[in-house]
Parts: C-alpha cells; structure tokens; sequence
C-alpha cells in the first residue's frame, strides 16, 4: 500500500514535527525562542538539535553533529535505519506518534493531490492508547488525601485562599470531595496551610493520586524557591476524571484559570436558567473544565475522550501562553479533533483568573462565548 502525498506534506508541518520531537525525542530546552532537542543522530550528552520553522517545514540541525533534516530524518535516525530504503516506515513512525491517520491506496499507486485539492479526512480517527498513568507512591498518596480532608476540615483557611485567588469559595469547597463523582480535580492544605492541586484519577478501589503541585508561599519565592513545588509526573490533566467525551470542553494552563471559567460558567447558566428560560429551557451541567500542567505540556494521548468535543483553548495572554496554546492546538489537530478555539483575555488581563476579578463571573462567560477564535488545522 502506498501513501498519500498529501499526508508526507502534512507530516513535514512545523507543528507535527515538534509535537514528534516532544513525543520521540522529550521535552526541549530553550535557546532563545527555538527550541533545542536531545540529538537521535549521536552520542550527545546535552540537546542540541534545534528545531526551526521554514516557511511552514519543520527542519531540524544538531549544532554538534551537523545533521538533521525533516521530521522523517528524525524518525529514521530513532527508528535506527536508512530514511531512503525505509521512508513508508518513517512516515508511519512520525503519523502513529501524534495520532496522524494516513490515506494509504490499496492499489499501489501514491494519492496525488490535484491543484487546490483537500483529500477528506476521517471524523472521528483512533487516538492512541494512553498509557497507564504513573501514580504517586501509597504514602504520598495517602498525605495528598489527608490534606484533601484538611481542607474540608478548615473552610476559613480556603476561604482565604479564594479570596487571594478572587476565585467564589463556593466553587473551591466542592472539590475537597474525594466521593464526588467525576471530581473535576481535588484541592487539599498541606500542614503549613498553602493550597495543594491535587490530579487524581478513578479507579474500581477508590481515588489514585497522580501528581501534587503545591503554590509556594510569597516568602519562598522572595528565597528563590519556584512558584510551585511538584510531586509526581505530568501525566494527566487536572480534571481529567470529568471529561464526558463529547459537547463543550475548555482547556487552561493552569488549574486555577479553571476554577475561574468553571466558576465564570456556573454563574452565568444559573442567570440564564432564571432570566431566559425560554431561549435556556434546559440548562444542564456545567461544561468540562481541563487544566493543562504548565502552558507547555499536552501529550497526544490526553486528546483520546475530546475527539467528539468543541475544544476550547484558554490561554493567557503573555508570548508563552499564546505559543502553548499553538502547540496543544498541533497535538489535538493531529489527533483527530475537528473543533477547535482559542481565546485569551484582553482589555489589559493577563489570564482568566484576572480576567474574572476585573468584572462579575458572567462577564468572562459571555466573553470566552463570544470572542473565542476558530482554529482552522
């Protein structure tokens, strides 16, 4: 079977290429604005292949070795073979990497484009298998559901914690319930009383704890200590339990942006529901409210439960939200979801959250409805 031309094009892209890179090769380092990957073509302790954007073509070059090329270049030297005799291979390497489904002809002829033609795409195309997620050990995850039950314990302390925020309480008590069903994330106080996101996910036996970050206190990061301190790996999303696999979904980058839309959404389907009932006769659930780790990390397996969703991107409004934006938007294109948003704040807020302190809850609602951008892949 042979490959269609327009797919090898399409792998090629910048955005496929790096969402290869990250898969294949781990998460870069940053060289000003290019990012620079550990080298598959040699022995190099450091990264050193940069990754570039020509006119659309991601190239790569390893400022130690001297060799790169394409995306497929890449695939060959991980794949260990030649990318002339083996190219159908590394094309296959590079599309089941990032979820990218081939059109392969049965008659042994390459599919050519015509001038100006799209070949079809199909809807809703397999995503990969996640992996399983990698859970914290029993202690720590013993610690991390105390400290969820600490704060159910201690309403005063969240309530300063929501104030600092200017995040509604009523949105942050829900989730010291480790029982809820479909818990869109948990939030605990650690002994010494900061705010701890706790990501989990459901299993036959109750709650697992995958990853703890814990907001650093004003004091820490005068010391030099980062604004959060992390335990466990990046291996889900913060409120991945609650993604239903189809109607709305908004992802953030960063858990307490989502606390703000959801809360923002909440307010704004009670107006609604109370003010016009006959455009809203049935208003149901909340929307699925996502939190990406840190603006730069969206793996291609997180996309499998949103390939029949309207996905909409949260970004802040800084270089490094917009640009991460970008990149989840690459994964989730190549994955196989075809509705796709952005929106960022504007009039001056850096981020949701801001953008929710600067007016009432519904405002932000009404704002993301309205002004959200469509990303055409």
């Amino acid at each position: 079977m042979s490959i269609a031309q327009n797919d090898i094009e399409a792998l090629k892209g910048y955005d496929i290429a790096r969402a290869y890179c990250e898969t294949a090769l781990g998460q870069p380092v940053r060289k000003g604005r290019v990012p620079v990957f550990p080298c598959p073509f040699g022995a190099h302790t450091r990264p050193h292949l940069e990754l570039a954007d020509l006119g659309g073509v991601g190239i790569t070059l390893c400022r130690a070795c001297n060799r790169g090329g394409t995306v497929l270049d890449v695939a060959a030297a991980v794949l260990g073979v030649d990318v002339r005799r083996h190219f159908a291979a590394c094309v296959r390497e590079v599309a089941a990497r990032v979820g990218y489904i081939l059109h392969e002809s049965p008659d042994g002829k390459v599919v050519r484009r015509r001038r100006g033609q799209r070949l079809p795409r199909p809807l809703c195309p397999a995503a990969p298998k996640p992996p399983e997620p990698q859970e914290l050990p029993p202690q720590e995850q013993a610690e991390a559901l105390h400290a969820v039950a600490r704060a159910r314990r201690n309403p005063q302390a969240m309530r300063a914690h929501a104030e600092a925020l200017g995040l509604p309480l009523e949105d942050m008590m829900p989730l010291t319930d480790p029982t809820a069903a479909g818990s869109p994330g948990l939030l605990g106080l650690d002994a010494a009383g900061r705010l701890l996101y706790i990501y989990t996910r459901r299993a036959a036996d109750g709650v697992h704890v995958l990853m703890v970050k814990t907001r650093s206190t004003p004091a820490e990061v005068a010391r030099g200590k980062p604004r959060f301190l992390c335990r466990g790996r990046k291996c889900a999303l913060f409120g991945a339990q609650a993604a239903r696999g189809a109607g709305d979904v908004y992802i953030t980058e960063g858990e307490s942006d989502a606390l703000a839309v959801r809360a923002a959404f909440r307010q704004w389907l009670d107006y609604m529901a109370h003010n016009a009932p006959d455009l809203y006769p049935a208003v149901g659930e909340l929307p699925t409210v996502l939190a990406k780790p840190d603006a730069g990390t969206f793996r291609a397996e997180w996309a499998a439960p949103l390939l029949a969703a309207n996905v909409t991107l949260i970004s802040d409004a800084d270089a490094a939200g917009l640009e991460g934006a970008r990149r989840t938007a690459a994964v989730l294109a190549a994955a196989g979801v075809r509705h796709l948003y952005r929106w960022a704040p504007s009039r001056g807020a850096k981020d949701a959250r801001a953008a929710l302190r600067a007016g009432c809850p519904m405002q932000l609602a009404e704002d993301i409805l309205t002004n959200r951008k469509k990303i055409h892949p």
